[in-house]
């Protein structure tokens, strides 16, 4: 008899073993988000008046305890500004907007020591280029800035850069 108890036992245990996880993860498992609240911020960039592709858009709160968000544009100069993840939309605030368009620039090939064309004394890579004004790239200098209202999305904003 104590064998068949034994048994039941280790049954019982096995089972809240294997469904306790469950219902600590159930409990713990929400979906809440308890970030602050978003609003959807997209727009248009040109510079003298030409889409910009591939443009990175921050916007630098203007209080301390904001939130930054980025973005970037597509090939028409359209970009969606997030904040925590992808295209999340911008907390409300007010910002300075800073643009730039960073030059891309291919790593070298890294060769190994016994590689016939390793160079022991490579030389540095230049600092990346800004194709645009660098004044934009800025927070004092950019003169771009933007107000985010609770709930109120922008989809029709525009950032027309020129020299």
């Amino acid at each position: 008899m104590q064998h068949t108890q034994r048994n039941q036992l280790i049954t019982v245990y096995s089972a809240l073993a294997l469904f306790f996880p469950l219902f600590f993860l159930l409990g713990c498992g929400s979906t809440e988000d308890k970030r602050p609240q978003r609003t959807a911020v997209s727009g248009i960039v040109t510079f003298d008046g030409e889409p910009i592709e591939g443009a990175s858009i921050t916007f630098r709160p203007v209080e301390e305890s904001g939130q930054t968000a980025n973005g970037r544009s597509n090939e028409e100069g359209q970009f969606q500004m997030g904040t925590f993840e992808g295209t999340d939309g911008v907390v409300a605030g007010d910002y300075i907007v800073m643009i730039s368009k960073i030059k891309s620039t291919s790593s070298p090939e890294v060769l190994p020591e016994d590689d016939p064309n390793y160079d022991p004394d490579p030389q540095p890579e230049p600092p990346p280029e800004n194709l645009l004004p660098e004044k934009y790239s800025n927070a004092e200098t950019s003169g771009l800035t933007v107000t985010v209202l609770k709930g109120e999305a922008i989809t029709d904003l525009k950032f027309e850069l020129s020299e």
